[in-house]
C-alpha cells in the first residue's frame, strides 16, 4: 500500500515536471516570436523613415540644383538613391546633374532608369530627347520630345523642342502648324508667338510674322528683342518707314553704346530707303559723333544730305571721307555728284574721271562725265562719254536714251 502511494507520488511529480518544461518551452517560443516581430517592425519603421527622409533630401537636392550648387546637389541626390533606389525623380535629377558635367553616357543611363520607373515622367523623356538631338539623331529626338509633349501638352519647352527638331528634319510646315496651333491654344504665351513668327520669316511669310511679332510685343510690354525682330521683319517686307520708327525708338531707349550705334545705322538706312533724306541725315549726323574716323559713316551721311538737297553738306562729307580713306570710290562718287548738284561741272567731271577704271562705278562715271561735258558745251567729249557708258552697260536705259537724243 505504501509502495503504491509512493509510485503515485512519483508519477505526479514526473507529470508536473513535464508540464513545467512544456510551459517554459512555450514561453520561450512566444518570447522568441515576440522578439522577431519587434525586429521586423523596427526594420519596417526604418525603411519608412529612410523613404520619408529621401523625399525631404530630394527636395533639398532640387533646390540646390536650381541654385546651381551642383556638387552639393549631386551628393544629396546620391544619398536619396542609396536610401530609395526606386525614386524616379532622384534618378532624373542625377541625370540632369551629370549633363552639367558633360557625362552624357552616364546621364542617359540615369534618365532611362527614371522613365522606366515612372512612365509618366515627361521631363525624363524631354532630356533624353535633348541628348538624342545633340548626337544628332533627329528621328529619335522627335519621338522622345513628342512623348514628353503627349504627357504634358501645354509645356512650352516641349512644344518648342518638337518644332525645332521638325525644322531640323526639313519639315518646317509641320513645325509651323504645331506652333500656330499651340499659340492659339495658349494665347498669352509670348515665346510661342515669337517662335512662330521667327519661322514665318524663314519661310517668307513676312506679313503673318509681323502680326505675331506685334501681338508678342504688346503682351511683353514692348520687349526690345521682340521689337528688334519686328523691325527687321518690316525691313524684309520693304516697309521702311515702319522699320525706321521702331529702330529710332530702340536707339533712344538703348543704354548699350554699341547696340545703340547699330540701331542708329539701321534707322538711317531705313530713312534713306523710304525717301526721308532729312531724317537720314539727322541720324548719320549722330553717328558721325561716335564714328568720326569711319569713312563709310561720312559717305552715308553725305548721301542722305544730297538726297535732301544739301549739296554743300554732302560735299563736305565726301571730302572728309576721302581724307580718312584716299581713293574711296563711294566718297569720290559722292563728291562728284555734290559738285554736279552745285553746278561746278568741271570739278565734277574731274572727280568722275578718277572712277573710269573702277569696274563697279565705271559705267556711272562715264555717264556723269558725259552730262558734265554736255553742260560745259563740250559736245564731242559728251558724245564719246555717252558711248563709253553704253559700251560698259548696254542695258542702261538712260544711256540709250541720251545717245539716241544726241544722235537725233
Amino acid at each position: 500500500m505504501m509502495l503504491r502511494k509512493t509510485n503515485t507520488c512519483r508519477k505526479a511529480l514526473i507529470l508536473a515536471g513535464r508540464a513545467l518544461l512544456w510551459a517554459i518551452a512555450a514561453g520561450a517560443v512566444v518570447a522568441f516570436a515576440g522578439c522577431e516581430s519587434h525586429t521586423q517592425s523596427k526594420k519596417a519603421a526604418k525603411e519608412r523613415w529612410d523613404r520619408a527622409s529621401a523625399q525631404i533630401k530630394l527636395t533639398l537636392a532640387e533646390q540646390q540644383y536650381e541654385s546651381q550648387k551642383y556638387d552639393q546637389a549631386a551628393a544629396t541626390v546620391r544619398k536619396c538613391i542609396s536610401a530609395d533606389p526606386g525614386m524616379a525623380r532622384a534618378h532624373l535629377l542625377l541625370g540632369k546633374l551629370l549633363l552639367t558635367e558633360g557625362s552624357t553616357e552616364n546621364a542617359a543611363a540615369e534618365l532611362r532608369i527614371a522613365v522606366e520607373l515612372d512612365k509618366g515622367l515627361h521631363e525624363g523623356f524631354y532630356w533624353l530627347g535633348v541628348l538624342a538631338q545633340e548626337k544628332p539623331d533627329y528621328e529619335r529626338a522627335y519621338e522622345l520630345y513628342t512623348k514628353a509633349l503627349e504627357i504634358n501638352p501645354t509645356n512650352v519647352d516641349y512644344i518648342l523642342a518638337v518644332a525645332d527638331v521638325q525644322v531640323a528634319r526639313d519639315n518646317s510646315s509641320a513645325a509651323l502648324a504645331l506652333l500656330t496651333r499651340k499659340a492659339l491654344a495658349l494665347p498669352q504665351d509670348v515665346s510661342l508667338k515669337v517662335a512662330a513668327a521667327d519661322l514665318m520669316v524663314r519661310v517668307g511669310q513676312n506679313d503673318r510674322a509681323i502680326e505675331l511679332y506685334r501681338e508678342a510685343s504688346l503682351l511683353s510690354g514692348d520687349n526690345a528683342g521682340i521689337l528688334e525682330s519686328l523691325g527687321y521683319c518690316y525691313v524684309f517686307a520693304n516697309k521702311w518707314s515702319e522699320a525706321g520708327e521702331i529702330f529710332a525708338n530702340l536707339a533712344e531707349q538703348c543704354a548699350d553704346e554699341q547696340k545703340k550705334k547699330m540701331y542708329i545705322q539701321v534707322t538711317a538706312l531705313c530713312s534713306m530707303s523710304s525717301g526721308r533724306y532729312d531724317k537720314a541725315a539727322h541720324y548719320y549726323d549722330k553717328l558721325s559723333v561716335a564714328e568720326r574716323d569711319n569713312a563709310e559713316t561720312w559717305v552715308n551721311m553725305g548721301r542722305a544730305a544730297l538726297g535732301s538737297g544739301m549739296a554743300r553738306r554732302a560735299l563736305q562729307c565726301g571730302q572728309t571721307a576721302l581724307g580718312l580713306r584716299p581713293g574711296h570710290a563711294g566718297a569720290t562718287v559722292l563728291v562728284g555728284c555734290a559738285r554736279y548738284a552745285e553746278g561746278d561741272y568741271d570739278k565734277a567731271a574731274q572727280s568722275f574721271e578718277k572712277l573710269v577704271t573702277d569696274e563697279q562705278n565705271a559705267g556711272f562715271a562715264w555717264l556723269m562725265m558725259a552730262r558734265c561735258y554736255e553742260r560745259l558745251g563740250r559736245e564731242g567729249q559728251a558724245e564719246q562719254a555717252y558711248r563709253k557708258a553704253l559700251d560698259i552697260n548696254p542695258d542702261s536705259k538712260l544711256a540709250q536714251f541720251l545717245v539716241k537724243k544726241k544722235g537725233a
